[in-house]
């Protein structure tokens, strides 16, 4: 599996997104000691957006600022691949897996892992504590160990309904909330972690990686998204 030699992760305004994502990425890639240029895939992991944005993707934004690979194109220049992957909270999960499934099969074997959430509009009631998450991930190296992704579906929830609409009163974007569930707590026992289920991705993430430095060993960590449905990761130390 592939090797986080490098994370970064920090509370922002929520509006500041791109901007603490451009931040983070510039000292993740300075902390592992490579170059910007040796960057061939970035994976954004969240679910809203700027004005609920799903094209061009996130992930190409950071690229396009960071001038990764955007510049001199020909048949023999280095390519950067980005993209997002929008699967709950579950998401950053689901993009670790990704990455681990392309990194091996790229010339570049480094990737850019980058989470969190944007305050769609200022129409939208926002109650979400915003953290933003970076990391670079590398197929070799000192770090974390990725070992697995698992998702279980056994769990979800069709009670709690989460979407965006326009409101025509106002001439805005805003978020409709339907139906109610009870939400898990975060959870620490021995070596699982599990972060309260109406975290957003980027809390997830901070809060887990926070915790790293108290193992030796291995460490699984539980994202219950708040459909229900969630993801686990195994790290090795």
């Amino acid at each position: 599996m592939v090797v986080m030699l490098s994370w970064q992760s920090r509370k922002m305004k929520p509006t500041h997104l791109l901007k603490s994502t451009l931040k983070l990425a510039k000292e993740t890639i300075k902390l592992a000691k490579i170059q910007l240029e040796d960057i061939g895939l970035i994976v954004h992991g969240g679910v809203y957006k700027e004005h609920f944005r799903t094209e061009p993707a996130f992930a190409t934004h950071v690229q396009g600022d960071l001038s990764l690979h955007c510049t001199h194109l020909s048949m023999n220049s280095s390519h950067c691949f980005s993209f997002d992957v929008t699967d709950g909270s579950c998401s950053p999960h689901i993009a670790l897996q990704t990455i681990a499934d392309l990194l091996p099969s790229m010339n570049s074997k480094y990737a850019l892992l980058c989470v969190g959430d944007d305050r769609p509009t200022k129409h939208c009631e926002w109650n979400e504590e915003s953290y933003c998450f970076v990391a670079v991930i590398g197929m070799s190296g000192n770090g974390p160990r990725l070992l697995s992704v698992d998702s279980d579906d056994r769990g979800f929830n069709q009670k709690l309904t989460i979407k965006g609409y326009f409101d025509e009163e106002v001439r805005g974007n805003k978020i409709a909330v339907s139906g109610d569930i009870t939400f898990s707590e975060t959870k620490h026992e021995g070596g699982s972690f599990s972060g309260h289920q109406r975290w957003l991705s980027g809390k997830h993430m901070h809060a887990f990686h926070s915790l790293m430095d108290e193992h030796n060993d291995t460490l699984e960590h539980c994202i219950v998204d708040r459909s229900g449905k969630s993801t686990t990761a195994k790290w090795e130390f």
